[in-house]
């Protein structure tokens, strides 16, 4: 991805997105974030991750590659101590990591993109650690369980009421037993 600027061209991070909004929404629901370090990967104006502080996340670290988008988050969390901010290019290390959940909502917009988002994935999330990701559309591109497989990474998708709901794990990982 292009280096970080002060004021990025793009003003993708500066909107809540839908599904990253429907994710935040439905967060109790699909996961437990209670007392878990969790990443916001390409973290726009961070709604996943406060979602994620407010159902009780111990830490959200949250990553995006444009300067002015962290700088926003910042502001509007300037008091919570729970919260890290960090610039980050797909393809490297989530800073601070690994993590037992990755978070992300409304990444999987650029396919060109689409083999370091899996490579920042991998390298981001713990032993037996998962990565939720949301996107409005039903249908996603073919090649992304493929490639997350070249990654390392098993890739199952769910269609919800409204938004597709990507899990992602390391392959091999043992799986939690289920919460009551």
């Amino acid at each position: 991805m292009p280096e970080p600027t002060a004021s990025a061209v793009d003003a993708t991070g500066r909107y809540a997105w839908p599904a990253g909004r429907r994710l935040a929404r439905d967060l109790s629901a699909v996961v437990d974030c209670r007392d878990r370090v969790i990443c916001d990967l390409g973290c726009g104006t961070g709604v996943v991750g406060r979602a994620a502080l407010q159902a009780g996340a111990r830490r959200v670290a949250f990553l995006d590659g444009a300067a002015d988008a962290l700088a926003l988050v910042r502001q509007a969390l300037a008091d919570e101590p729970r919260a890290d901010y960090h610039l980050h290019q797909w393809g490297d290390a989530p800073p601070g990591g690994p993590y037992g959940l990755i978070l992300g909502g409304d990444i999987l917009y650029r396919e060109a993109y689409f083999p370091q988002l899996l490579a920042s994935i991998a390298l981001g999330l713990a032993p037996a650690g998962q990565c939720l990701l949301s996107d409005p559309r039903s249908r996603l591109e073919e090649e992304l369980p493929l490639l997350a497989a070249a990654a390392g990474l098993d890739w199952a998708s769910v269609r919800r009421n409204d938004f597709t709901l990507v899990t992602v794990r390391r392959s091999g990982d043992v799986r939690p037993a289920a919460q009551p």
